[in-house]
């Protein structure tokens, strides 16, 4: 961030769909009067353009001061090779108002690690907004007011007032709420609606989720489920009769520049989300006063203003409004934005799961500077994330957002709240609201893969992945669907904060099996799991021990009755810890941990397998990670670990070691990421007199840096299945066929 305007963006507007000529064209598709409108409430522009002037009363058309129709612009034609280039590579839409793109370049993939065998994410880098000097003619008021936006945000003095805006990192001082439950539809022309939070609404059902019919859900889709891929933003700007309750050009142009700029901040933070925002912008002029003495200060203005956009003048037209918004857009998700100078219960509040928002034109005390953070945090509430400051009356239970996360950051009750937007005046996350906003994309740490027994005829594909922000992410391929396609992530354990490394073993302990989890958070280890019976329920995570580092390995040994858990940790400062559960014992007790390697010095990661050789219940093998080095690692009969030797040498992140189901005495294959690009296969043929480690076998280049891996020997013909991490993204590769290629990476996740 540069002075809290996000950094790197810039303007693309598209000239090769204009439809009718920009000089007949007089009403655009996002200008349309109630007439213009089909059966469905969508918008036809055929018959508005056929209306050949702007008569719109009530929808101001093209005020004197509004360059709307390009009267202050240039039109140049789009050069051929501009057009043929497209976009730079790694470039994407970040804001969409019409034509207008607003792009934003991804962070630098450069990384520092935070911890050694596996790389962090990107840091936040700065830049300059690049602002197009060149604006061609015929433009509508939405990508008009888009591009005078961003041309603002491109500004010093814009970018000054935000280094040093008001009350900055205070906490939202309300004295109530500003949350509340949107009517159901059918609600009527009184669609009063009292600010309350939903564990204090006599309809909420305690658990801090929404039913569908309390929601005011208009239909089985939901309008803002989660805040991840295409979303439409219907600003509407509410102005009065009086000078009072107008807004200057300027004004306007300020209220999308917060907008746009608010919005840009949730795209920079999470940009496996993969966010664009396309938007409608209405201006209504009322002739309605304000009556600051009604019960219900919204229906004043807002019905009145619903109808002369052609709607319903009640919440059903709100309703109707939003939907047709996300039909003629094309989006997942759609939400709108009443912006006003008319009085309000409160300067800004918004529906919990959407349809709408409500804002002062001046953001109160807080002031237009700040409008930005006041529409994020509100937008927030649209997708499901609770306020955190004490003056809502907020607790820290409930189940709220995509996964039913508890409001842990609560002023009132959390031990050490975190700056977080949804407490205070501030750009910032804790570790609860990306749950609660639904981004399960994004992810960090080291992902983990099997192939599941007992779940789906095939065998599901099952990854546990660390979110790039906190908790667990859990997402599996329906190996029996056609396609096979990834669902939907779940996630879980958000209480532990940010995790570094996991690992997981599907156990025996159970029909069919559950997922047996251990993550490390800092120095410290914890166990957590999920059965596999129908309620598929994660357990809350225990902690094993602390004094460790880097990334684990467990899996569920032949020794014992029922087949112990086995786990290895690189400790904090040098060698390898060893722990193991007693799964004949009641109460399956963890032993204490014990070191051993620590000639190696500071071990990055481990990888861990129960093999066959050695006679008897077979050998615990092992490949560690020290440097940019690989050593192999064996557990005699006698419990003895013995140091085979490094096989390898110029490799970066976490190794993965399985023993392969191929004929005779099962090689042991190892895949691990290259200090450089792509992956590195290593094999060892145990079929040997004296079994000795593979060339080194590169694949997967394109990838680029690759950050850590997971490998497994699927029942698709017994092929080496491998997901990567790159930066925040999961890829799967495939090696298949008697010539054993590897398959093109496939982004999953």
């Amino acid at each position: 961030m540069a002075g809290d305007v996000p950094a790197d963006e810039r303007i693309l507007i598209t000239l090769d769909d204009l439809g009718l000529e920009a000089g007949n064209q007089r009403v655009l598709p996002d200008q349309v009067l109630a007439t213009d409108r089909g059966p469905d409430g969508s918008a036809d522009a055929t018959a508005a353009a056929d209306r050949g002037a702007l008569d719109l009363q009530g929808v101001d058309p093209s005020p004197d001061d509004m360059p709307v129709w390009g009267a202050r612009v240039r039109r140049l034609a789009a050069p051929a090779a501009a057009a043929a280039a497209g976009t730079p590579h790694g470039e994407r839409t970040v804001h969409r108002y019409g034509r207008v793109r607003v792009l934003g370049r991804p962070q630098e993939t450069t990384v520092e690690p935070t911890v050694r065998g596996v790389s962090a994410l990107p840091a936040p880098a700065d830049g300059t907004i690049v602002s197009t000097l060149a604006i061609p003619g015929g433009l509508s008021r939405t990508e008009s007011l888009g591009v005078e936006a961003f041309r603002l945000r491109a500004t010093e003095g814009y970018r000054r007032r935000k280094r040093a805006r008001p009350r900055d990192a205070a906490p939202w001082d309300m004295a109530h709420r500003c949350t509340d439950i949107a009517p159901p539809r059918g609600a009527g022309a009184s669609a009063t609606i009292p600010i309350r939070s939903l564990l204090g609404a006599p309809t909420a059902d305690g658990t801090g989720t929404v039913p569908a019919q309390q929601a005011g859900s208009p239909s089985s889709s939901a309008l803002s489920g989660y805040l991840e891929g295409s979303v439409a933003v219907g600003l509407i700007l509410v102005e009065g009769p009086t000078p009072a309750l107008r807004m200057s050009a300027a004004e306007r142009t300020k209220i999308v520049a917060e907008v746009q700029n608010g919005l840009s901040w949730y795209a920079t933070q999470n940009p496996a989300a993969e966010l664009t925002f396309s938007y409608d912008i209405q201006i209504v002029q009322l002739p309605t006063p304000a009556n600051p003495t009604a019960a219900d200060l919204e229906s004043v203005w807002r019905d009145p203003a619903m109808r002369r956009l052609g709607y319903a003048p009640n919440f059903d037209g709100v309703y109707d409004y939003v939907e047709a918004l996300r039909k003629r857009l094309g989006t997942r998700w759609a939400y709108c934005a009443f912006v006003t100078k008319y009085p309000l219960r409160h300067f800004a509040y918004a529906s919990v799961g959407g349809p709408r928002l409500v804002l002062a034109a001046d953001a109160d005390g807080w002031g237009p500077d700040n409008i930005d953070r006041v529409f994020a945090h509100e937008t927030g509430h649209i997708f499901g994330a609770p306020d955190e400051y004490a003056g809502a009356g907020c607790d820290c239970g409930g189940r709220w957002g995509r996964y039913g996360t508890p409001n842990g950051n609560c002023d009132a009750c959390a031990p050490a709240p975190a700056d977080c937007l949804m407490r205070a005046n501030t750009f910032a996350l804790c570790r609860y609201t990306p749950s609660h906003l639904g981004w399960g994309h994004g992810v960090g740490g080291n992902p983990v893969l099997v192939q599941s027994r007992g779940l789906g005829v095939r065998g599901n594909f099952d990854v546990v992945v660390p979110s790039a922000f906190s908790g667990l992410n859990h997402v599996w391929r329906d190996n029996d669907a056609t396609g096979a396609p990834w669902r939907d992530p779940w996630q879980t354990a958000q209480a532990l904060g940010r995790i570094d490394a996991v690992t997981m073993v599907q156990s025996t302990l159970a029909t069919p099996g559950p997922l047996e989890v251990v993550v490390r958070v800092g120095p410290r280890l914890f166990f957590m799991w999920r059965d596999s019976t129908g309620a598929f329920q994660w357990r809350p995570p225990v902690q094993l021990t602390q004094g460790v580092g880097g990334v684990p390995s467990i899996v569920q040994s032949r020794l014992g009755g029922k087949g112990n858990f086995e786990l290895l940790a690189p400790a904090a400062d040098v060698g390898i810890l060893h722990m193991w559960r007693n799964h004949d014992v009641p109460g399956y007790p963890w032993s204490a941990p014990k070191l051993f390697a620590a000639n190696l010095g500071r071990v990055d990661a481990v990888s861990l397998v129960h093999g066959t050789l050695g006679g008897g219940a077979g050998l615990l093998e092992a490949v560690a990670l020290v440097g940019t080095r690989l050593v192999h690692l064996t557990r005699d009969h006698t419990a003895v670990w013995r140091t085979n030797g490094v096989f390898a040498e110029g490799v970066s992140g976490n190794p993965v070691l399985i023993q392969s189901l191929y004929p005779g005495a099962r090689n042991f294959e190892v895949v691990v990421p290259a200090a450089g690009t792509g992956l590195i296969h290593f094999f060892r043929d145990n079929n040997q007199g004296q079994p000795s480690w593979s060339p080194p076998r590169p694949f997967g280049g394109s990838l680029g840096h690759v950050d850590s891996v997971s490998l497994i020997q699927s029942n698709y013909s017994g092929n080496l299945e491998v997901l990567a991490r790159v930066a925040d993204r999961l890829y799967l590769l495939t090696r298949s066929g008697a010539a054993a290629v590897w398959s093109a990476p496939q982004r999953v996740f």
